[in-house]
């Protein structure tokens, strides 16, 4: 009997571990995480400080966040931090 049972609880132990594992990876960076990498990219490209940079929410379908740095840098990023390309949302002549 025993050489059934630890064999079992090893393998259902491996088996949740490995779920885990994957639910972690599946959720989204957490907005501080999206925030702070764009604050880097930000920093990377014009030397600015990662301070001037601050965030608002987006009500633009499969835009999370839209980040911005100083009045001249912005970005829109979706729910995994990567950046949407938008379209031209200037004024209309």
């Amino acid at each position: 009997m025993r050489g059934l049972i630890l064999p079992l609880i090893a393998g259902l132990v491996v088996a949740g571990a490995f779920g885990l594992w994957l639910g972690l990876r599946a959720l989204p960076p957490g907005e501080t995480a999206i925030i702070e990498a764009q604050a880097a990219r930000y920093v990377a490209e014009t030397g600015g400080q990662p301070t001037d940079c601050a965030a608002r929410p987006a009500a633009i379908a499969g835009v999370r966040l839209v980040v911005t740095c100083r009045a001249d840098w912005a970005v829109a990023v979706d729910n995994w931090g990567r950046e949407v390309a938008l379209p031209d949302l200037g004024p209309k002549t």
